[in-house]
């Protein structure tokens, strides 16, 4: 197994947050972009309005964090994982947000159909992540012990030699024995 280096692995970890606020910046930020809040004095007195705003923000971050989790398991998952769990953290973040949003809003029904659709997306893409995740089962190659020219492990070779003639001396002994 090759050894990797602690601090490339503390330096991997510290990447994945922050392109994880990254991308939860960057969603929170496009959502207020095309949906904006409420912006006179007058409206903001408007509490309807407002809880509406938060509702449908919730929503539109719910969809985004869905998105967002999804393009995650296809982008570097096996190939550079640090991007692609600094993704899904950015879809937990924006589902955390979305959550939160959804929360403010005292719209019973619509806010629990939010909550609900959040914990559906994220046990779905947690099962998709991490059970569904395969071993993967080194290879064995086959060689023919007759016909072997070069090993690949000198030492292997010592060995294995060593453990030959051991059984060939019990073969030896046992059938002297009997």
């Amino acid at each position: 197994m090759p050894h990797r280096n602690l601090g490339a692995e503390v330096l991997s970890v510290i990447f994945s947050v922050f392109l994880g606020f990254v991308v939860v910046a960057f969603v929170g930020i496009a959502v207020n972009t095309a949906y904006p809040e409420p912006a006179s004095n007058y409206e903001m007195y408007n509490q309807p309005l407002w809880d509406t705003w938060r509702l449908t923000t919730g929503i539109w971050l719910l969809v985004c964090a869905t998105l967002v989790m999804i393009a995650a398991m296809f982008i570097g998952s096996d190939r550079i994982p640090v991007i692609g769990n600094g993704i899904l953290l950015g879809g937990v973040f924006t589902m955390v947000y979305a959550v939160g949003m959804a929360l403010s809003s005292p719209n019973h029904w619509p806010r629990l159909a939010v909550i609900g659709a959040a914990l559906l997306v994220t046990v779905g893409i947690g099962y998709w992540k991490f059970a569904t995740r395969r071993a993967k089962v080194p290879t064995v190659e086959l060689v023919d012990v007759q016909t072997a020219t070069s090993p690949s492990d000198p030492a292997l070779s010592a060995r294995v030699d060593t453990l030959e003639r051991t059984i060939d001396g019990l073969r030896k002994a046992l059938s002297d024995g009997s």
